[in-house]
């Protein structure tokens, strides 16, 4: 079964990017410019209590999260919302 975080991401592009390989970059601090994309609707286009869910299914931490928002979205992608959320 997919998941809602897979539709979301996957939505606009023809590359399929799994839910466990998103968490795996995340883990690393590292982006694939292959699912560039995906990882940026990652951070603007899924919602925070699916992103919070995401978190504790992977055990991803939100300092891992804020991390790597900070390091490779904020300024290409700003989300005001999350921002709020993460601190």
């Amino acid at each position: 079964m997919v998941s809602l975080i897979e539709n979301i991401i996957n939505c606009q592009t023809r590359n399929w990017f799994k839910e466990g390989e998103l968490a795996s970059l995340l883990r690393k601090g590292e982006l694939d410019q292959e699912y560039s994309v995906q990882v940026a609707n990652f951070f603007t286009d899924v919602p925070l209590r699916a992103i919070v869910e995401f978190l504790e299914r992977h055990g991803l931490s939100v300092e891992d999260l804020r991390e790597y928002y900070r390091k490779h979205i904020k300024d290409v992608y700003p989300n005001r919302d999350l921002e709020e959320f993460l601190g």
